[in-house]
């Protein structure tokens, strides 16, 4: 007798575990919103150069021109996260007034990406300003393909997303220049890091920047710098952080008595909860990517990390964290955004919107 109570228990919990999943799953399906027909060209956008292969937007000449970066956005299955996220986004967008929005991966997560995705697409469209996105390791989680994600960022009207040359890694190898009255003050590069391979030892790690990717770097801003007639400055937007960020961290941090990693003030700011996650190797695209121009690199995916490191000619930066993605993958201590200005110097601040502490 007690076992077919303890069955039948069981089956009463399995059954509203059931209806649970399957009205959650109805409800994000009904917040899509976002069509997949091809959309209009983003009137903001120019083509420069003589076979109008350099895309571009404009500054305003004489104001800074406002980058705001929404990392590891991780819309997931929790209605009531994903909300908490969107009004966050709504707020951000409404008090920074960005020129574009750049999204260094993880922006979906879960099973139910491509609902998420459609409803994503749908809000970022509403703020009628460009953005730009990339992936990171979640956003290929559920049964969307990153072929069937990049159609649709590249159909909605504000989304700069390019897939990029077929024969390298990934999808999202792409840029986008900053120009004034015709000439290029800097190019934004947008890179395809966000996934783990598996490595002669054994392990699964974060991917290295391949060959095909830096020759590609090296092509694009050798064209670009061609076309402005003078070595164009260039900044990186992937997902990953480098080794280099990590190098830099473990040798020129001091270790509080929380075991945080805390960068000097002559060397950035901010704090590093443990170590950069980076390729175990190092194939060397940041000593090229240096010699055509890079100065900044930034990154997501360690969401407890939020510091910036000046190290060898390059500064590294961890976006803050945006995303309200559940607690047992995510211990950040604030949330909101990056903003970076783009002026006569380049500089770069957090807009806190909520603090777990």
């Amino acid at each position: 007798m007690m076992r077919k109570s303890v069955l039948k228990s069981l089956k009463k919990y399995i059954v509203v575990g059931v209806i649970f999943i399957s009205l959650l799953t109805v409800s994000t399906l009904g917040l899509v919103g976002c069509s997949e027909a091809s959309a209009e060209e983003c009137d903001e956008v120019l083509y420069l150069g003589e076979n109008k292969d350099i895309k571009a937007l404009e500054k305003q000449a004489g104001k800074d021109f406002k980058i705001m970066l929404f990392t590891d956005l991780q819309l997931w299955a929790n209605l009531f996260d994903n909300k908490k996220t969107y009004e966050m986004m709504d707020a951000l967008v409404e008090e920074e007034r960005p020129d574009l929005i750049i999204m260094p991966g993880d922006n979906v997560s879960g099973l139910a990406t491509k609902s998420l995705l459609k409803k994503l697409i749908s809000k970022m469209e509403s703020y009628e300003i460009p953005w730009a996105p990339t992936y990171g390791n979640h956003d290929m989680e559920g049964v969307a393909s990153i072929q069937w994600q990049s159609k649709r960022y590249e159909s909605a009207k504000y989304c700069l997303f390019e897939r990029g040359e077929e024969d390298l890694y990934g999808m999202g190898n792409y840029s986008i220049s900053i120009s004034e009255n015709g000439e290029i003050v800097y190019t934004l590069m947008f890179m395809d890091n966000g996934r783990y391979i598996k490595y002669e030892d054994g392990s699964k790690r974060e991917i290295y920047i391949s060959e095909e990717q830096t020759e590609w770097y090296e092509r694009e801003m050798k064209k670009i710098s061609s076309y402005n007639k003078k070595q164009t400055p260039s900044m990186l937007f992937s997902h990953f952080a480098m080794p280099e960020m990590r190098t830099a961290i473990e040798n020129l941090s001091e270790i509080g008595e929380d075991g945080y990693f805390y960068v000097p003030n002559e060397q950035g700011s901010g704090y590093c909860k443990y170590l950069p996650c980076a390729a175990p190797v190092n194939k060397g695209f940041i000593d090229r990517a240096k010699n055509v121009g890079l100065t900044h690199v930034f990154c997501g995916h360690d969401h407890e990390n939020n510091a910036s490191v000046f190290y060898q000619g390059i500064t590294y930066t961890y976006g803050l964290k945006t995303g309200c993605s559940p607690r047992y993958w995510n211990d950040a201590d604030s949330y909101g955004a990056t903003v970076i200005t783009i002026g006569e110097n380049i500089n770069f601040y957090n807009t806190v919107k909520w603090s777990a502490k």
